[in-house]
């Protein structure tokens, strides 16, 4: 009774450090494989092609691929320049309704020194005194 009760206590110790061992892989497998993954899909990414060697490149494929470089600097430049040319339309408007700001908070700030001065004028004009109320004429007793 007693072995078979150890047998059984040991078969579970043996399960537990297996799934331990188990459990102890897992994080470099996944690790591995991760990796692993990555590198193909880069690989795949480009294709798996080398490029050729400069010196492999005819002399009329590197002329064209020189035009077409400079044709395309060319054209960054013309559209960078329309860029600058467009901010700077930009910016004056900028200062222009930036100045035209300036103009109309002056303006407001003058009528609102006025609006206050003619509220202060009307402020002090004295009040209306109150006068006894005249007497109304009495209508002549008619006669009968």
């Amino acid at each position: 009774m007693i072995d078979l009760s150890y047998s059984h206590q040991r078969d579970q110790e043996d399960r537990a450090a297996v799934w331990a061992r188990r459990q102890r892989m897992i994080v470099p497998l996944v690790a591995a494989s991760i990796l692993l993954g990555g590198g193909l899909s880069i690989v795949w990414g480009f294709g798996g092609v080398l490029t050729p060697s400069p010196s492999a490149v005819s002399a009329p494929a590197r002329e064209q691929v020189s035009s077409e470089l400079l044709e395309t600097t060319k054209g960054l430049e013309v559209t960078q320049q329309q860029a600058v040319d467009q901010l700077q339309v930009v910016q004056d408007q900028l200062v222009a309704q930036q100045t035209e700001t300036k103009k109309l908070a002056e303006q407001i700030a003058t009528l609102t020194e006025k609006l206050d001065a003619l509220q202060q004028s009307v402020a002090n004009i004295p009040a209306p005194s109150v006068a006894a109320p005249l007497p109304t004429p009495k209508a002549p007793p008619s006669k009968k």
